[in-house]
């Protein structure tokens, strides 16, 4: 396998979906509390990032083997490195053995540190992403795939960073999770957008059940409540009164999502509206970031 086929089948452009949530719980917690342990941090962030890796390789391996990613199926070389490649399916096996084994030195380090509940909330996690792709019934061929992957990666990474900083979960950081549940949720449904053909014979996803106008509707609206759980999180404190201007973002998002409609969805559109879902969440979280970023600099200089 080529360091190009390692790059296309570990599909960086969707890290965003365990680092958003480790980034968010850790900054969090430092604005909340002024500590942050930078071990800790490196830790969470390797193993997020090593179980999503492992996620989307088992994803393409699973789709392969069971036919529903085929030459006629999948239009762009990069979404099909398994279809399109020689790749011996020994060496694709090796490598999911390779990313488990990895992930399990940074997970163990958080254990020692954190205990049962890094265990509980570690191992839930990597079931979710095991039995999104295998299994007898495939999460991803449900209706429950956008909903539990959200919680699983928005909700649980999240306050398992806040947890490995601060000793404990409070309702300040489940509230200020809602909005990456939705964003890491939207990806998902995005995806199962813009496969509705392919995954209409073997899947029964929200996409397939409620249609294309009413998908669409749906994904714009849920970066409207993201917005809305920001504004609730700053009238309630718990985001600081700085966090308005993230709302100088809706310009820049409400750009990337006009590319989404009935007319561009499509498998041949697949890797450009997926950009566009994805790239729409970074910018969000990216002004996210630097606010309490800010507001943690003013807090420890001025």
């Amino acid at each position: 396998m080529t360091k190009k086929q390692l790059f296309a089948i570990l599909d960086p452009k969707t890290w965003s979906a365990s680092i958003i949530p480790v980034l968010i719980g850790t900054l969090y917690s430092t604005y909340q509390f002024g500590n942050l342990r930078l071990d800790l941090f490196i830790a969470m962030l390797l193993s997020a990032v090593g179980v999503q890796c492992f996620a989307n390789v088992l994803n393409d391996y699973s789709d392969y083997l069971s036919g529903l990613d085929t030459v006629d199926t999948v239009h762009d070389r990069e979404g099909g490195i398994l279809v399109f490649d020689s790749i011996p399916l020994i060496q694709v096996k090796k490598l999911m053995v390779y990313l488990v084994v990895s992930t399990l030195f940074p997970s163990v380090y958080l254990l020692f540190h954190g205990g049962v509940l890094v265990a509980i909330i570690g191992v839930i996690g990597f079931l979710v992403a095991y039995f999104y792709s295998a299994g007898p019934l495939p999460i991803s061929k449900t209706m429950l795939g956008e909903l539990l992957s959200g919680f699983t990666m928005g909700g649980l990474i999240t306050w398992l960073a806040y947890y490995i900083q601060t000793g404990y979960i409070d309702k300040n950081i489940i509230l200020i999770s809602i909005p990456i549940i939705i964003y890491i949720g939207s990806i998902l449904f995005t995806n199962g957008l813009c496969d509705i053909e392919k995954d209409r014979a073997t899947r029964v996803t929200l996409p397939i059940i409620i249609g294309r106008e009413r998908s669409i509707d749906i994904l714009k609206f849920a970066y409207v409540m993201m917005y809305i759980f920001v504004f609730l999180s700053i009238v309630l404190k718990t985001l600081p009164n700085l966090m308005f201007l993230i709302f100088l973002s809706v310009p820049l998002i409400v750009k990337k999502l006009k590319f989404i409609t009935v007319k561009n969805i499509s498998l041949k559109n697949r890797s450009n509206i997926m950009e566009s879902s994805v790239l729409s969440g970074i910018i969000f979280f990216l002004f996210y970031m630097i606010i309490i970023l800010g507001e943690i600099l003013r807090s420890e200089f001025l």
